[in-house]
Parts: structure tokens; sequence; C-alpha cells
């Protein structure tokens, strides 16, 4: 079950504005669950948007951070969607379809991606439409995810990144995964086929769409939300680490700033995973130095970053990951969502931090 803090702010909120903080708080039995074996979770706030037509390819190309002319067969891509200032509106996955290119995002942003994309349309010949009424996407996650599955007759791809055709327009996709959670898949299934699935995968234990969340924390893949877009710019939320921004096609709206963040110098603010056994109500990451008091001198914390998004952790407390800079990551103490919260206890990325032009 997800919710949400909401605490007045603008669309696009400078540091030190609160903001809504994205969090999931599934019961506690599904987290035991999802430590023992595979589970499944229909995801009700996800969509699926449909760009079909002959120009769809380059269409996106033009448009987003990763390279959608290079998605071949079987490519389950991860990639941004930028204002012309670089900060990031939208967070998808993206695979080919005999007819162009589906994405899959967050429910919340689906419809202003959609329209923000149609206005760059113009005479390209394409047509965008939101087509999650269609099909149900299943979250399946857990230790032993991938034997269930074969078991159920499906088989998973090798690696993460990649998908599998199961029928027309259906798929299996394998993506990232974490100390915690070592197995994450994504089923796409047509909707009128989501009973018959139902009993296909009755061997995974069904669970709240809170724990897939989770399991998106401990993989450390960020998602962007309707609270934190334009709070990002790609680089700060590690995803040319996850192999979605492309430094060497051509032009997309923020393409400049999102070099300029790349070559000049070195990447001051990053994405870092982190427990806690409690987080306060904002959005906001605080820094208490050795002393007490922020860096700037005085008695209370600091405001340095965001919460990217948060869920409750099996065993108890949150996971989370955040945003900040990264010299405050080296001293000091981060506290999530309010001042008073409990010191994070960072935890080790789950992919190492490289630059891909190098």
């Amino acid at each position: 079950m997800a919710s949400d803090i909401t605490i007045t702010g603008s669309a696009a909120p400078e540091l030190g504005t609160p903001i809504a903080a994205k969090r999931w708080q599934a019961p506690a039995a599904d987290l035991a669950r999802v430590q023992a074996g595979p589970v499944r979770a229909v995801l009700p706030d996800v969509s699926v948007l449909d760009i079909e037509g002959p120009d769809a390819v380059a269409f996106l190309q033009g448009q987003t951070t990763s390279d959608i002319a290079g998605l071949g067969p079987g490519s389950f891509a991860i990639g941004g969607y930028c204002s012309p200032k670089g900060r990031l509106l939208a967070i998808f996955r993206a695979w080919r379809t005999a007819t162009g290119v589906r994405l899959l995002l967050p429910r919340e942003i689906a419809e202003p991606t959609r329209k923000r994309l149609s206005m760059f349309v113009l005479r390209a010949k394409l047509h965008l439409t939101d087509v999650s009424a269609s099909w149900q996407v299943l979250g399946i996650c857990g230790p032993g995810s991938v034997q269930a599955l074969a078991q159920a007759g499906v088989v998973a791809p090798e690696a993460p990144g990649r998908c599998s055709e199961l029928a027309p327009g259906e798929l299996v996709a394998r993506l990232e995964s974490g100390a915690a959670c070592p197995e994450r898949l994504l089923l796409v299934v047509a909707a009128d086929a989501a009973p018959a699935w139902e009993r296909r995968l009755e061997a995974l234990a069904p669970v709240d769409a809170g724990v897939w969340w989770w399991s998106g924390i401990d993989a450390a893949v960020p998602d962007v939300f309707e609270a934190t877009r334009e709070c990002f710019v790609p680089q700060a939320v590690n995803l040319e680490l996850l192999g979605g921004v492309n430094f060497r096609k051509g032009c997309y709206p923020g393409q400049e700033i999102v070099a300029r963040s790349q070559y000049l110098g070195k990447l001051r603010r990053r994405m870092g995973i982190a427990h806690a056994p409690a987080i306060g109500p904002d959005g906001d990451i605080y820094h208490r130095d050795d002393e007490g008091s922020d860096a700037g001198g005085s008695d209370d914390a600091a405001v340095v970053g965001r919460i990217v998004m948060a869920a409750a952790a099996p065993g108890g407390g949150w996971d989370l990951l955040y945003e900040c800079p990264t010299e405050r990551t080296e001293r000091g103490s981060l506290h999530a969502g309010g001042r008073d919260a409990p010191a994070l206890a960072l935890r080790p990325l789950p992919y190492p931090i490289f630059d891909p032009t190098a």
C-alpha cells in the first residue's frame, strides 16, 4: 500500500521546499514471505504507454536519454525523459513491439508524460496512447522466483534488462536485483488473461504491491513520481550507472545539461541506499556534522537532499533511496523526513560507481 505525506509545495520544488515523500508500507507478513521464497504482486500503480507508428523509434530517440534506436529484440531498457533544464520528468522501461515502442512507468506520471510527449509529435507519423487497461503488470520477486516461473512454464531471461515474449504483446522481463532480494522479474500479460495467469502462478504467494516497490529500493533502482518530477538530473539518481543515459546519441531535451554534468568535473550529488528504524513525514534529507550541528554552523540540521523513495523493510523499519552531495555521506549523520528522525544506516550500492564515458 503506497502512502503520501503531502505538504504544500511547487510542481518543481527547489531544495528546501517540502514535498510529498513517496513511501509504501506492506504488511509485515508479506515482507516476511519475500524473504522466504518467491512472491507475486499485482501492480495497479504502473501504466503502459504505446508509441505506435513508423516514426515512433526516431521520435523517442530525440526525446529521451536512452538509446531507443539501439533497442533490439529482447531489450527491456531503462531510460529517462527530461525537462529542458535536464531534470527528470519520468523514468521508464522501454521495449520494442511489432509496430513501435512501449513504455512502462508509474501511473501517476503516465498521463502528464503522454501529454508532454504529444506536444512534440508535430508531423511525426505515430500515435501515443495509454493502453494500461489492456494489460496487467505483475511483479515477481524473492529467492527461487526464476525456478518457480520455470515450473509454471515461463522461461525467464538470464540477464537484467532483457525480456522474452510469452504471447503476442505479453512478456517476461528480468530486472536488476539487490542484496536482500536476489531475483526480480516483471510479467506484462493481457488483462483478459489475468485470471488464467493467477491460476498458473498459484505456487507464488500473493503479496501487497509494496513488497515489489521495496525490492526496487533494495536493487537501488529509482523511479520518479509526481512529487519528485524535475527534482533530479539523471546522474543524481544513478541513471547512467544503470544504462539509462547514452552519451553518444544525438540531442534530446536537457541533453546539454546532462552532458555538462557528466564531463565538467566530479559529480557531486549521488543516490544512495540506507535503512532507518523510522523516518519523518516530509521528503527531505537532513545532515548533522560530528558535533551535532550542520556544516554551516547552525545548531539545527541542514537540508541537503531528497528522499527518492522509501518502503517498509522486512524485519521492521524503513529502507530508502536518498539523494544528496557525496561529501555529506563522509562525515556526520543523515536523517530522513525530519530533523529529529533517527540517523540513517548507509548501505553499499548493489552496483559499482563508474564513468560510462571513460
